[in-house]
């Protein structure tokens, strides 16, 4: 998790209003706001967590974010191909992490954001341009709770793996879409612990499909750790896509 937010308290929170649907999952009064050189940094409590948000005022605001890091002894945090960070602690288990993360404009539309590291900070760069509509809202995606991992897949990943199911391809090609995401320590259990729990995972991918919508995966640790007891923890559920 962060250690702490970047820049100067402030008591004007991140406005919420124009974030679409699904993006924003803040409950109650923000938890702490700050100022980065015209930009606000808000966090916002959750139910399985806390969500940061960035709001971008103008074009003449920084691009770029710092989050210093809060690693355990040992620890690391390493960039996965999905642009998601996992933090490893000194046995190269993961602990905790950051889901890719996302960005809009004042009229909804993905702004192009990515994360990169440098040291023990977490940088999320924002790619606005001069057909930007401001302000814009970034979110440096808390993914990888206490209990374990939270995968998203996207509308192509959830149509992917219905046609999997369809064509009785197999819990080992299902296993390539749902854990995909997961970088190298997580995954390495992953595609066992899917073979055991692949009737979870059947209906819930099917509706998600049939209603044009996406799948929300959670995978505990004991899961990934133990799969051949912590399977039964997996839970599928449909969400709205966003992308």
């Amino acid at each position: 998790m962060y250690e702490e937010l970047p820049g100067a308290v402030t008591d004007a929170p991140v406005e919420t209003s124009s974030i679409p649907s699904g993006l924003f999952r803040g409950e109650g009064d923000p938890l702490l706001s700050t100022a980065v050189a015209g930009s606000t940094v808000t966090s916002f409590a959750t139910q399985d967590g806390v969500q940061t948000l960035i709001q971008i005022p103008d074009a003449s605001s920084p691009s770029e974010y710092r989050f210093p890091l809060d690693l355990p002894e040992g620890g690391e945090p390493v960039l996965s191909s999905d642009g998601a960070v996992m933090i490893l602690d000194a046995d190269g288990e993961p602990v905790s992490g950051f889901r890719a993360p996302w960005a809009v404009d004042a009229e909804g539309n993905a702004v192009p954001t990515s994360f990169r590291l440098e040291g023990q900070e977490l940088v999320q760069v924002v790619e606005f341009n001069a057909s930007t509509v401001f302000p814009v809202v970034a979110d440096p995606d808390l993914g990888v709770e206490w209990w374990g991992h939270w995968v998203r897949l996207t509308r192509g990943e959830t149509r992917t793996a219905a046609n999997i199911i369809a064509n009785n391809q197999g819990p080992a090609v299902l296993a390539g879409v749902a854990c995909g995401a997961l970088p190298g320590p997580a995954a390495l259990g992953c595609g066992a612990a899917v073979a055991l729990a692949y009737f979870k995972f059947v209906d819930p991918v099917n509706r998600a499909n049939s209603a044009g919508k996406c799948v929300a995966i959670n995978y505990p640790w004991t899961a990934l750790s133990t799969p051949q007891i912590g399977w039964v923890g997996i839970s599928v559920t449909t969400v709205n896509c966003t992308r």
